[in-house]
């Protein structure tokens, strides 16, 4: 049965205890909600599973949003206004916008509220005559709301790719709110975002983060200011306009090479000590150049040990792939495959957790001297593959294929078959005992220290 979801007369409901950070906000201990899809017309739970994000997106965007300001009962009964605005065909305008209106327009306002008993209705009245105010959000509620205005995209990520593309925004507020402080975003100044991009260039300045980290904090804050006030019609002033700062991005990942991946990462014993599916993973990725998210999260239907060419198909199985052309099959072979055979449902012990398994494997690879270079990374594996793919002077369209990349091309067809992957992949494949030659830089070295 999927995560978070029960039974209960027929229906799949979406189960889950209160976490205990939220208890002032939330009354129910143990949370039963209704997904409304009939268990007889969703056996396995799939569909039900997608309703069941939704409402835990919306679930726990109303905690954070109570539990750091408040703001969500503000923002539900403009959203409410707004809605019976429109059905006594009206524009929802906050009262200091209709007192500027024509002497015609508040005339037909009040006329609205002449009909039956509207009048009597305090909801339909401010409704009618802007008697909401917009809501003040808070920096500490902005990523809350940003959610909520999400909540589509979000329904198709996985927990941890939820929890991974929180993490970012959550981090880039937190640095905000230290350096301007919890102001509500309609209080937010320019000089407010100078001030921060101040604090951002002085540590770009001491060496402590590259530019394109600044830069990244920005973007994440500027989307959901944007996206926010869109959502609640606040007229914000684009403040952080022009700000982005030049200079060094983040340095690219450079590539293992074939002699180091040889001689160094499968020599008898490298890796004896790493636990086995963090090892099988990354001899997966040796011969295939899948990204370590892609090799973590196969699934047993996508592992096709059984075919006549062996391959696994990277597929969304219930996340988002990084692109649409992440999508493809990959044939296996060699330490792959072998790899692979052991581990034919996949690597439960990372699924859905990508960043704890690439955390532990570098910090294996740096521990045991097996990374070519201080910068090297478990990435640089499938940089690796791509520089060996290049050597084969394969068509463009077959390396963006295999790599998952964007070919710039209409797509036709199915792509490329396995059977043309498995000749180039064989090409490349790497094997314990291969003799290479060793890198130039390697050779320099060993010549300079003669």
């Amino acid at each position: 049965m999927p995560e978070r979801l029960g039974r209960r007369g027929g229906v799949w409901i979406y189960v889950r205890r209160r976490p205990p950070e939220f208890e002032a906000v939330e009354p129910r201990v143990n949370i039963r909600i209704s997904t409304g899809i009939k268990i007889k017309d969703d056996r396995a739970g799939v569909k039900a599973a997608r309703k069941a994000r939704q409402i835990e997106i919306d679930l726990e965007a109303s905690w954070n949003a109570r539990a750091g300001q408040g703001s969500r009962d503000a923002v539900l009964a403009l959203d409410d206004a707004r809605e019976r605005a429109r059905a006594l065909e009206l524009s929802y305008k906050p009262i200091e916008d209709v007192v500027r209106e024509s002497i015609d327009d508040i005339h037909r306002r009040l006329a609205v509220l002449e009909i039956g008993d509207r009048r009597h209705d305090p909801a339909t009245v401010a409704a009618a005559v802007g008697g909401v105010p917009l809501p003040q959000i808070l920096l500490s509620g902005l990523v809350a709301e940003f959610e909520v205005v999400r909540k589509t995209l979000l329904a198709r990520f996985s927990k941890g790719q939820r929890k991974k593309w929180r993490n970012g925004k959550v981090r880039a507020i937190a640095q905000l709110v230290d350096i301007v402080g919890d102001k509500a975003i309609d209080r937010l100044s320019r000089d407010d975002a100078l001030t921060f991009m101040d604090h951002w260039a002085d540590r770009v300045v001491d060496g402590q983060v590259v530019a394109e980290t600044a830069n990244r904090n920005l973007t994440h804050i500027t989307g959901m200011l944007t996206s926010v006030a869109r959502r609640h019609r606040l007229p914000l002033e684009p403040i952080f306009a022009g700000l982005r700062l030049e200079g060094e991005g983040s340095r690219p990942r450079p590539p293992f090479s074939a002699w180091w991946i040889v001689n160094r990462l499968l020599a008898p014993g490298a890796l004896a000590t790493m636990n086995e599916e963090e090892r099988a993973a990354l001899l997966v990725m040796v011969n295939t150049g899948a990204r370590p998210s892609e090799v973590i999260n196969l699934r047993a239907a996508h592992i096709r040990l059984d075919h006549p060419i062996p391959h696994i198909q990277v597929r969304p199985d219930e996340r988002v792939l990084k692109t649409e052309f992440s999508y493809r099959d990959i044939p296996l072979v060699g330490v792959s495959l072998e790899a692979m055979r052991q581990f034919p449902d996949g690597f439960p012990r990372y699924r859905d957790n990508g960043d704890v398994f690439s955390k532990t494997a570098n910090k294996f690879l740096d521990e045991h001297g097996l990374k070519e270079s201080d910068r090297h990374t478990l990435y640089s594996l499938r940089h690796g593959f791509k520089d060996r793919l290049r050597e084969t002077e394969a068509a463009d369209e077959l390396k963006d294929e295999l790599m998952g990349h964007d070919t710039k091309k209409p797509k036709y067809g199915d792509g490329h078959g396995l059977d043309l992957k498995l000749k180039y992949i064989e090409r490349i494949a790497l094997a314990p005992g291969m003799q290479l030659p060793a890198p130039l830089h390697m050779v320099a070295a060993r010549t300079a220290t003669a």
